[in-house]
């Protein structure tokens, strides 16, 4: 009889694949806990890959302030422990395209 596989391993890969996936699966509600329900209404997490979190900005004014603080909310995020670690953030508003922060 061989040995039994560590399951562990097996169980953070998968949850690091199943991270990447979106916002769907529980990444919006780690970013509102962080930032709190009105900017987390202004700015939804559309994606995150590669250590790039990307954010969808309701207004220029929120790309502005969310760019001014990302520094701040890069350290916060990755405190409250998301599988990845966030490198940088990525906000997009429609009308003016990306606006990209590296940490």
């Amino acid at each position: 009889m061989s040995e039994p596989a560590r399951i562990g391993p097996v169980i953070r890969k998968e949850q690091r694949r199943l991270w990447r996936r979106g916002a769907g699966l529980g990444l919006q509600g780690l970013w509102e806990s962080v930032v709190g329900p009105e900017v987390g209404a202004n700015a939804r997490v559309l994606y995150m890959r590669d250590g790039v979190m990307a954010l969808s900005c309701s207004s220029g004014g929120w790309a502005c302030e969310l760019r001014l603080n990302a520094d701040e909310l890069v350290v916060r995020m990755n405190e409250a422990g998301p599988p990845e670690k966030i490198r940088e953030l990525r906000l997009i508003h429609r009308s003016q395209g990306e606006v990209k922060y590296r940490k």
